[in-house]
């Protein structure tokens, strides 16, 4: 990264500041999200829908050159740090509602001390696994592990807004989009089902992380495969052994 790319990564804020050096890698550096045949180039539409902060959504912006970044975080602390984050980069909107299956409201669970794991199918011992698994995978100690997760997982319950994708585009006026990105901890079916037959046609590439629990993964692969993707699917090596997988979709 040049100097000046650095300093606007130093200037983002975060719920957890030792995290985000962790998202910048994992985004910026490996570049999680333009792998597998995935492009995204000067002008083009991302809908970023799980934007957390807003890390993906400043690369998109920065180092792609995209021309419209929308991004949707329904879980209110997050969103504050969103608009934040992106408010000098013009291209990049903020959204403070999810998407899902259907439009109106909705409660979300929000973890204060692992908000990135916040969401509308949040379970603290599955979630609690996950990363336990990924902190194993990384060289941790179980003694480090169990002293990082203890009460990393309690929860509350907040009130959100959900929208179907399809109503976005409409009230957008969208024309294409270039990527859809998906990381919504598991609620990543809803998202694809609020996606109306007319509209497909409209998206270009998908990146979807799933969390593979009661048959989502297949479902969520099956679906794309009928709407004309063609599929690769990798996993993070931290994330071996566990459910979480990249669902990469072009065209």
């Amino acid at each position: 990264m040049g100097s000046a790319n650095d300093s606007i990564w130093r200037a983002l804020r975060h719920y957890d500041p030792s995290q985000l050096p962790f998202q910048i890698e994992e985004i910026v550096e490996q570049r999680t999200y333009l792998r597998n045949g995935i492009v995204v180039d000067r002008g083009d539409v991302v809908l970023d829908v799980g934007a957390n902060v807003g890390v993906a959504a400043i690369f998109f912006a920065t180092e792609c050159r995209a021309g419209a970044v929308h991004c949707f975080e329904p879980v209110a602390p997050l969103f504050e740090l969103l608009r934040e984050n992106v408010a000098e980069f013009p291209v990049c909107v903020p959204h403070p509602y999810g998407l899902g299956s259907r439009s109106g409201p909705a409660q979300i669970t929000y973890y204060p001390a692992a908000a990135s794991m916040s969401g509308l199918c949040a379970d603290p011992e599955a979630d609690s696994a996950v990363v336990r698994t990924a902190m194993l995978n990384s060289g941790a100690s179980r003694e480090e592990v169990d002293a990082s997760l203890r009460g990393r997982y309690r929860s509350e319950t907040l009130n959100c807004e959900l929208r179907t994708l399809s109503s976005v585009v409409g009230e957008l006026e969208l024309g294409r989009v270039d990527l859809l990105k998906i990381d919504v901890e598991g609620a990543e079916l809803d998202v694809l089902e609020g996606i109306g037959d007319e509209d497909w046609a409209l998206i270009r590439q998908i990146v979807i992380e799933v969390h593979d629990r009661g048959r989502r993964g297949i479902l969520v692969e099956s679906e794309l495969r009928r709407r004309g993707f063609c599929l690769e699917i990798e996993q993070e090596p931290l994330m071996r052994g566990t459910d979480v997988h990249l669902v990469y979709g072009t065209r």
